[in-house]
């Protein structure tokens, strides 16, 4: 069967993260502490999912964190290294999917996201971590019936990132809601929600030229794992 793309892939360039306007395909790399802050909270584990993988971002922490026990990766443009370059708004690229026991993923926001997040969760053993609009919790009319049949277990409040630069290209800009990263953890029996201030973000950096090395990122992870870095 052939996988039709809704979206058109395009070269990236280290210069689309910059330019005006959105890209293309809604990329925009996460920063190493959304990642992080979230095994501060969820203890992945498993075999885990990325169907939006960019240049691996969040994959590449995954993969050193040692309750890790496989992982598999997906994007829909040709350009960016992953084990499957499929479309994850439809089910039949999800088909096509390892199991696993997680997806953990920066899906791209506007109209992709609820399908993804709806598929994520049908194939997903024990739950789904996203980072999304806050919102994305607003019922509209594309995820309204999912929301409601399965609320986020946990609703983890971000402090705004810059992912971009402004219509002139000249400062780094936020957008105008801020990311949270929502987690539907199917085993919870209650719900949570968690503001995490800057201050307490271990990590934290505001735009891409302040980002920490991948070093120091694996190091906070290991970290973590070790219980070092207790949540406060």
């Amino acid at each position: 069967m052939t996988v039709a793309q809704l979206l058109t892939p395009q070269p990236h360039t280290s210069a689309s993260i910059e330019t005006v306007g959105r890209d293309p395909l809604n990329f925009y790399e996460s920063p190493s502490w959304f990642t992080t802050e979230l095994l501060r909270h969820v203890r992945l584990s498993g075999v885990i999912g990325e169907p939006c993988v960019g240049h691996g971002a969040i994959a590449s922490l995954l993969r050193v964190w040692p309750d890790t026990k496989q992982m598999w990766t997906n994007d829909i443009d040709p350009h960016k290294a992953a084990d499957y370059q499929m479309d994850a708004t439809l089910s039949e690229s999800w088909a096509k999917f390892p199991d696993c026991d997680w997806i953990c993923t920066n899906p791209p926001y506007a109209e992709f996201a609820a399908p993804i997040i709806k598929n994520a969760y049908q194939k997903a053993r024990v739950g789904v971590a996203a980072f999304l609009l806050t919102s994305f919790l607003e019922p509209c009319d594309d995820r309204a019936d999912f929301l409601q049949q399965h609320p986020p277990s946990l609703v983890l409040i971000l402090p705004r990132f810059c992912f971009r630069k402004d219509k002139r290209g000249t400062r780094w800009s936020t957008d105008n809601i801020t990311i949270s990263c929502l987690v539907w953890d199917k085993r919870a029996t209650t719900q949570r929600i968690i503001v995490r201030p800057k201050s307490q973000i271990v990590g934290f950096y505001k735009n891409p030229e302040q980002a920490i090395s991948q070093e120091r990122a694996e190091e906070i992870v290991q970290a973590i794992a070790k219980g070092e870095l207790c949540n406060n």
